[in-house]
């Protein structure tokens, strides 16, 4: 049994369960039994009644009336006995307490021994960090919870998609997502993950793709090389739980805003993975690794932050920053989405600054987050929570430093809250560095703002930056050596971001930073199930060459393609026969809008239910 079970059965006090796993503390106590209720004896105004008294009301209830005194006696004999009982009781829950309790420090003394583990390198440290910091719990994975917190379960019964989850008969041992009774019952997927190797307590996971999967991943290329939806429809419609094109068919729809198709099409995606997760793979200790370099370990990477995204739009920011842990914790080595670029910000949405600034001294070192603008201000921000009503010396120090070392920040971040800035703060040099900052520092200084300005709008938070950027601007007057060591390394570095700086701009959505990217980025081909794949990418199996007899050719992708620059005119763009998305309608239409609701339509009545049940599932307007 688990410390938590012990701890609710000592806390609980549930005699006759404690009793139960204790048989042998019991007998020696010499528990008197319980007497045995007589289901008839019940229909009286009677609690309980013992076999004799029983019997005795049904034979002559004439005769118990008449004898009052023998009920009284019966009565007093049985209250001696409920007392007697409830003293022992009494006793064998303080000896069980006692057994828990040396239970308990048994528990922690083995947790204790089996986590130690030989320190040979700074990356076991780490490893040792992030057990306590990169550690989750299974109920924070649910955004249902977070929701039935802030609104009530009454509330959110009203949610069609909320019911059908709670219908569901499949949804144990899935935590990431809770699948709804009418998606398609899940086979075999063709995907599978093994263990790689164990290194100081962490263990190393990989994805593998059967034989049949790596022909529809060939098909999925195929079609996505051809820029037409319409051919990765019609691979969805054959393969329901393809995760790639389950992934790149959200991004079709949210485009088009129906972003309850879209985070639904994540959530099979999700669902699909984690059903294929290895037994030993755990993703709330912080200590198993999925490394990006393998393209088929890139598909939970990508489904998990646009997960996380979905779930932070509908107000589950508690919800969103354990995602963005458990994102970090998959390969915190490379961190290759750039989680720690928003960790920050879901941290602050969730209110656990405590958190963040434990986090911040445990990692700052080793990931230099000091020289990240967003953890400058955000650590400055949580810190002016955490003592709003006491001494704000600490915050204060912190705000002035990263005004004095990220200035660009400043009048950006001013002018997004619609704020206008003092004169001297405009006239100021030191604030008027944005034209001459270094490219990697503009598209880090632009990502906080776009993500975090909400947060800085507050009347009190900008009143405390204000009084700090005139004792920050006093500070630059008088020249002090952190000014000058500022501007020597805002010269030197952030010259030329690392790519997961750059794939983390192209899928973070925020308006404007993709301008910043370097032209070879922004004029190459973006895919959406694997932007700006690594140099260090390691492939499991080839694709086959492509044979364009038999085929037309699609004169718009092929016009579009001719514009890139690897462009090969002798070997062009081809475009399989279109095929029917819905056996009903035909043919789908040239037009995109056409294909979304053949898909839709398809995704809600192809399918049939998980738990095996012929009845229609309701498909009331999702509240969101």
């Amino acid at each position: 049994m688990s410390s938590r079970a012990l701890r609710k059965l000592q806390g609980r006090g549930d005699v006759m369960s404690i009793a139960k796993l204790h048989s042998e503390s019991s007998e020696e106590e010499d528990v008197v039994e319980a007497p045995s209720v007589n289901k008839f004896a019940l229909l009286n105004d009677e609690n309980e009644y013992s076999n004799d008294e029983s019997h005795e009301v049904l034979e002559s209830p004439a005769k118990s009336a008449v004898h009052t005194t023998s009920n009284q006696s019966a009565v007093k004999k049985r209250n001696k006995k409920m007392k007697r009982k409830n003293n022992q009781d009494t006793k064998i829950k303080d000896t069980i307490n006692e057994d828990i309790d040396k239970l308990l420090e048994v528990i922690e003394e083995t947790k204790a021994s089996s986590s130690k583990v030989p320190l040979n390198s700074t990356t076991d440290s780490n490893a040792k960090a992030l057990r306590s910091v990169l550690t989750v719990e299974h109920r924070f994975l649910n955004p249902d919870n977070e929701l039935r917190k802030i609104f009530g379960s009454r509330a959110l019964m009203e949610d069609a998609s909320y019911r059908r989850r709670n219908q569901a008969k499949s949804n144990r041992g899935v935590w990431l997502t809770q699948p709804q009774n009418n998606w398609v019952k899940l086979g075999r997927t063709g995907i599978t993950m093994n263990l790689i190797e164990t290194k100081n307590g962490v263990q190393y996971f990989k994805y593998e793709h059967s034989r049949d999967y790596q022909d529809v991943q060939f098909k999925f290329l195929d079609a996505v090389e051809t820029s037409d939806h319409r051919n990765i429809a019609s691979v969805l419609e054959r393969h329901t739980y393809h995760v790639d094109s389950l992934v790149t068919f959200s991004d079709v729809y949210k485009v088009h805003d129906d972003i309850k198709m879209a985070r639904e099409l994540i959530e099979r995606a999700l669902y699909c993975l984690e059903r294929s997760f290895h037994p030993c793979f755990n993703l709330t200790t912080g200590l198993c690794r999925l490394d990006y370099k393998y393209p088929e370990n890139r598909c939970l990477f990508l489904a998990l932050y646009k997960h996380m995204n979905f779930v932070a739009q509908r107000g589950c920011n508690r919800t969103a920053l354990e995602l963005a842990k458990v994102l970090l914790s998959l390969d915190s080595d490379n961190d290759p989405l750039g989680v720690s670029l928003l960790l920050d910000y879901f941290a602050l949405r969730a209110a656990e600054y405590k958190f963040m600034i434990r986090f911040a001294q445990e990692w700052g070192a080793s990931r230099n987050l000091p020289q990240l603008p967003n953890w400058a201000y955000s650590i400055a921000l949580a810190h002016f929570h955490l003592n709003q009503e006491g001494d704000l010396v600490k915050a204060d120090k912190c705000l002035q430093d990263a005004l004095i070392m990220f200035p660009s920040v400043l009048l950006a971040l001013l002018d997004k809250c619609s704020v206008q800035p003092d004169k001297k703060v405009t006239a100021c040099p030191h604030f008027k560095t944005t034209e001459s900052s270094p490219a990697g520092l503009s598209i880090l200084c632009h990502l906080y703002v776009g993500r975090c300005y909400l947060m800085w709008k507050a009347p009190d938070v900008m009143t405390w930056l204000e009084r700090n950027v005139n004792v920050a601007m006093q500070r630059v007057n008088d020249k002090e050596p952190l000014v000058i060591d500022s501007e020597r390394k805002r010269k030197t570095r952030y010259q030329k971001p690392p790519l997961n700086v750059y794939r983390h701009a192209m899928i973070s959505e925020i308006d404007g930073v993709s301008s910043l990217l370097p032209l070879d980025i922004r004029m190459g081909t973006m895919l959406s199930h694997d932007p700006l794949p690594p140099s260090d990418t390691v492939t499991s199996y080839t694709r086959p060459p492509r044979s364009s007899s038999g085929r037309r050719v699609n004169p718009v992708s092929l016009f579009f393609h001719s514009l890139l620059p690897g462009f090969n005119p002798e070997d062009p763009l081809v475009l399989p026969e279109p095929n029917a998305v819905d056996g009903e309608q035909g043919e789908v239409r040239g037009n995109v809008q056409t294909l979304m609701n053949a898909m839709r339509e398809l995704l809600h009545t192809f399918q049939q239910p998980l738990d095996g049940d012929a009845e229609e599932a309701e498909f009331d307007e999702e509240w969101d």
